[in-house]
């Protein structure tokens, strides 16, 4: 199953652009004897995000992440997408790249910043450059149903603050300062 939308991100500059999420689920069912075992649902697996770079003769990008994208920001001319990631999930799909080919790691792998500069190369980011990314800006996947119910939407950043009110603390991440150890 595939769910795709658009969203309006904030980025810290202020300006306001579109990317396009494409989220892919798979059909999966608990094993016999549990509770709930004859019971099929749609798991999460990966999400990709695609946007105009905005850089002369580079055009659109598009990365994948599992499951979650957080944040995504232009900072001195160059892209910064940070998710979460698989040490499993490697190698391109279509005209996307995977976080884990290019990007630089975090948290013990659980998470990944992918960096693109104004060729549209994709570099790997110092590690020292996530400190750079202060506020979410994606909104936050909290289930098949929610997600489903978004097909086909273009969400304005208004909507997406709206939206996320409803969820629990720990997933309203749009807006919200990523490490919040961190100054600034």
């Amino acid at each position: 199953m595939t769910i795709e939308y658009d969203e309006e991100v904030k980025l810290h500059d202020g300006e306001m652009i579109w990317v396009h999420i494409t989220r892919y689920y798979i059909l999966s069912s608990a094993a016999l004897g549990d509770p709930g075992g004859l019971e099929s649902s749609y798991k999460p697996q990966k999400v990709k995000i695609s946007w105009d770079t905005g850089f002369e003769g580079v055009g659109r990008k598009s990365v994948y992440f599992k499951r979650q994208v957080f944040v995504m920001n232009k900072i001195n001319n160059e892209w910064y997408v940070y998710g979460a990631s698989d040490k499993h999930m490697t190698s391109s799909y279509g005209q996307s790249t995977s976080c884990n080919d290019v990007g630089t790691s975090y948290f013990n792998g659980a998470n990944c910043l992918v960096k693109i500069d104004s060729s549209g190369k994709f570099l790997k980011p110092s590690e020292a450059e996530i400190s750079k990314l202060i506020r979410g800006n994606i909104l936050y996947s909290y289930s098949f149903d929610e997600t489903k119910s978004l097909e086909n939407k273009k969400l304005s950043w208004q909507q997406k603050l709206s939206i996320q009110s409803g969820k629990p603390k720990k997933y309203q991440l749009v807006n919200k300062q990523l490490f919040p150890n961190k100054s600034k």
